[in-house]
């Protein structure tokens, strides 16, 4: 088996987003999960509710933003990409 590799990109878009990506080399997602993933109850796991990247979800679009996912399948990995506006700390005070 392959060394597990986690990557976490930072960046602030040029359209006023903080973009956090968390990228895997992991099993991958297939292509019919990924129009499923961040639904209400959905799991793939045998322990789990489903509750999680829902949750996620809806916490990312009250924040004005958004949570996504992209894999090129099985095997690949994934990577989920939250956005969230951007606001400047003495702002935020």
């Amino acid at each position: 088996m392959a060394e597990r590799l986690l990557t976490v990109k930072l960046e602030r878009t040029t359209s006023g987003l903080v973009r956090i990506q968390v990228h895997d080399n992991g099993m991958g997602i297939a292509p019919e999960m990924l129009t499923r993933i961040f639904q209400y109850g959905f799991t793939t796991r045998e322990e789990g509710h489903g509750f999680g990247l829902h949750s996620s979800a809806l916490a990312a679009q009250e924040l004005g933003g958004s949570l996504t996912v992209h894999s090129e399948g099985p095997g690949h990995g994934a990577t989920f990409t939250l956005e969230l506006p951007y606001v400047a700390a003495q702002q935020a005070a």
